[in-house]
């Protein structure tokens, strides 16, 4: 087994931009510790005196791993390895953020803060921060968090204010009634509270993340909403972008978001002028039977002039259909219209042509992945 690597209290540790320290075991320490270069360790990180410098932490730890900085600032943090990453103190990141394979999770009333400026690359369902994030200053702030469950980042796409440093809490599995003014009545799983804590916070236009657990039918009339009371009324900020579908599609507020929660809603203007969706995967063998084809979501087409063409890789038709009704309420299975022969896992880009009730004509183009 290695030995953990151990700076005593009358030591000075220097890592110069091109120096590598690595051990598969354990680093503590007690002294002075001035980090330009990379630090990777696969076991437990306790930082019990003086850390700086602008260089990479990297936990790579197969197996959890503990992180005890002291409530110090880091230049750049990488999870990766598949292990956990236990914070048990809080830590702030000055430079970069890298969620390659393992979550950080900060227990307890500990806080991972992002400072100003900070990039966050490789953020996936396998690698976020589970736990209370803040960020510091205006302009745009992407933030990895989710919940024990749930990968739910949150996107501040401009933050106005004054020097603000804001905390953002992440919670799911939750039966929170959203209603309000043109808004329906709808029960969702996930929300984000947004909390000011410095400076002055004036809002900002938000993404957020619709997941199956909301069990929206579509996201189409997916807005976002927002409240200073998990029981009061919902003011609806509208949807200024939509992307993805109900499994894992992001919504974009069209009003700036300045109260304290935050979640999706459903319009009581549900058809949205000049929309249409069309999912981007399916299994024919989903448990979901909603998921056991691909439909075309759309309140606003016309039957007249409606076509929707499925092709496999060679460019060959595989489903083609100028019925409308057939397309929002069956869709397509799977099979090939011309042979009635499943077909195999697979990319299958798509055309749709149609003409909306405002007269204004639309084709749209993609791929649909069928899982088998």
């Amino acid at each position: 087994m290695a030995q953990s690597i151990y700076v005593s209290s009358n030591q000075l540790l220097t890592l110069t931009d091109d120096a590598v320290l690595y051990t598969s075991s354990a680093v503590i320490n007690e002294g002075v510790i001035f980090n330009e270069g990379t630090i990777q360790l696969d076991g437990n990180w306790s930082n019990q005196q003086s850390y700086s410098g602008n260089g990479w932490l990297r936990l790579t730890g197969s197996s959890d791993q503990t992180v005890q900085h002291n409530n110090q600032v880091v230049g750049s943090l990488e999870a990766n390895g598949g292990g956990a990453k236990i914070v048990e103190g809080s830590l702030s990141v000055n430079d970069t953020l890298s969620l390659i394979n393992g979550h950080v999770i900060a227990i307890a009333q500990n806080v991972i803060q992002l400072n100003e400026n900070v990039q966050v690359e490789n953020a996936n369902d396998n690698s976020y921060i589970q736990g209370t994030v803040r960020f510091r200053g205006t302009g745009y702030h992407y933030l990895p968090i989710g919940t024990s469950t749930a990968f739910l980042p949150i996107t501040l796409e401009d933050v106005t204010g004054v020097s603000p440093l804001v905390e953002v809490v992440a919670f799911s599995d939750q039966q929170l009634e959203v209603a309000g003014e043109a808004l329906e009545t709808k029960v969702v799983s996930n929300y984000w509270t947004i909390t000011s804590l410095e400076g002055r916070y004036d809002g900002s236009v938000v993404t957020l993340t619709a997941t199956l657990s909301d069990n929206f039918d579509d996201i189409i009339g997916a807005v976002v909403v927002e409240s200073d009371n998990l029981d009061g009324s919902f003011n609806n900020l509208g949807q200024r972008n939509r992307e993805g579908d109900r499994t894992s599609g992001l919504i974009t507020s069209e009003a700036i978001a300045n109260k304290s929660i935050v979640a999706l809603g459903l319009t009581a203007e549900y058809v949205l002028e000049n929309s249409v969706e069309i999912p981007s995967a399916f299994s024919p063998i989903a448990s979901d039977a909603t998921d056991r084809s691909v439909r075309v979501y759309s309140a606003s087409l016309q039957s007249e002039g409606f076509l929707f063409t499925i092709f496999n890789r060679w460019g060959q038709v595989v489903y083609q259909t100028s019925d409308l009704q057939s397309a929002l309420t069956s869709g397509w299975g799977g099979l090939d219209t011309n042979t009635r022969q499943p077909l195999p896992s697979g990319v299958y880009p798509y055309v749709l042509r149609g003409i909306y009730d405002s007269g204004q004509a639309v084709e749209k183009t993609g791929s649909i992945t069928l899982f088998r």
